[in-house]
C-alpha cells in the first residue's frame, strides 16, 4: 500500500472476527490498493486488530451489528473514492489484481464515473479445494464500486449492495476460503442460519411445509444437474451440507415463532 493520501483512490475494505491466521494473506493479495481497512468485531479474542496494523491497514473496532453496517462503517473510514469490499477469508488473484486499476482509470475518466459499479467473481474452495462445479460455489457480485453511488443495505445477513446504473466486470477471481475445516463450517453455519431466520421471522416468512423434498431437490440439483459430483468429495459433501442449511434456516424458524406465541391458558 502506498503511503499519504490514495492516488489511485482505490480502498480495500475488510470485515474480520478471530482471523488472524488468514488476514495476512487477505491484504498481501491486494497491495496493489492504496490503503485497506479492516473492520474489526469487538468480540475478537485473537490478535487480528494487531496483525492488520502490523501489515499496514487502518483498524476499526466496532461492535458487529449485522455485515452490512460492518461494511458501511468501514467505507465510511476509507480515503479512497473507490472501494472493494472483502471477507478477511477472501484473496484476489494475480489476473483480477492487474485488472482493477486500469478499469477504474477508465470509469474514473467519465463524469459522473461509469461504470460506478463492477462485478468481480467469487470461487468457493472447500476442503481444500477450489469447487468447479455445483450450486453456490461461483458467484459474481457487486464487490467494486465508488462510494458516491453504491451502499450496502443494513441487513444483518446476506447484505445487498445497492447501487444505481448497469455494473461492470473485471476479469479474474477472489477465491473464497470459507472454511478452515468442517468444524468451522458447522460453527459459521449455525450462525448463519440463525440470523436467517431471525430476518425470515421478522420479515412474516413461514417455514416451507415441503421441506423434506426442498433438502432432496437441492442435493440433487447441486450433485447432479450441476455436476458437483465432478468435483469428487468436497463436491459431495457441499452438496450435502448446504441441503442441509436450508432445513436449518426453516427448523430455527419454526422455533422462533413457536416461542413467540403466548402460552395457553392452563
Amino acid at each position: 500500500m502506498r503511503e499519504g493520501t490514495p492516488r489511485a483512490g482505490l480502498s480495500v475494505v475488510v470485515i474480520a472476527r478471530d482471523e488472524e491466521d488468514r488476514l495476512p494473506r487477505t491484504i498481501a493479495s491486494v497491495r496493489f490498493a492504496d490503503e485497506v481497512v479492516v473492520v474489526v468485531d469487538e468480540r475478537s479474542t485473537d490478535r487480528t486488530a494487531e496483525v492488520a496494523r502490523a501489515a499496514g491497514a487502518l483498524v476499526v473496532v466496532r461492535r458487529f451489528d449485522g455485515f452490512g453496517p460492518q461494511k458501511n462503517a468501514g467505507v465510511d473510514a476509507a480515503r479512497g473514492p473507490w472501494i472493494l469490499s472483502l471477507d478477511a477469508d477472501e484473496e484476489v488473484d494475480a489476473e483480477l489484481a492487474a485488472a482493477i486499476p486500469p478499469a477504474l482509470a477508465a470509469a474514473a475518466r467519465r463524469s459522473p464515473p461509469r461504470p460506478a459499479a463492477f462485478r468481480v467473481a467469487i470461487r468457493l474452495e472447500f476442503l481444500g479445494r477450489p469447487l468447479r462445479h455445483g450450486r453456490g460455489t461461483l458467484s459474481h457480485p457487486i464487490r467494486l464500486y465508488h462510494k458516491e453511488h453504491a451502499r450496502f443495505c443494513d441487513a444483518p445477513v446476506h447484505e445487498a449492495l445497492r447501487t444505481s446504473g448497469r455494473p461492470g466486470a473485471v476479469r479474474g477471481t477472489v477465491l473464497h476460503r470459507s472454511y478452515r475445516d468442517l468444524a468451522h463450517y458447522l460453527e459459521k453455519l449455525d450462525l448463519y442460519t440463525t440470523l436467517a431466520a431471525e430476518a425470515r421471522a421478522r420479515s412474516g416468512r413461514r417455514p416451507s411445509p415441503l421441506l423434506p423434498l426442498r433438502i432432496a431437490a437441492a442435493v440433487v440439483d447441486s450433485a447432479v444437474l450441476r455436476l458437483g459430483v465432478l468435483d469428487g468429495a468436497p463436491g459431495l459433501v457441499w452438496a450435502g451440507l448446504s441441503a442441509g442449511a436450508v432445513g436449518f434456516k426453516n427448523l430455527k424458524l419454526t422455533e422462533r415463532l413457536a416461542s413467540a406465541r403466548p402460552a395457553s391458558p392452563s
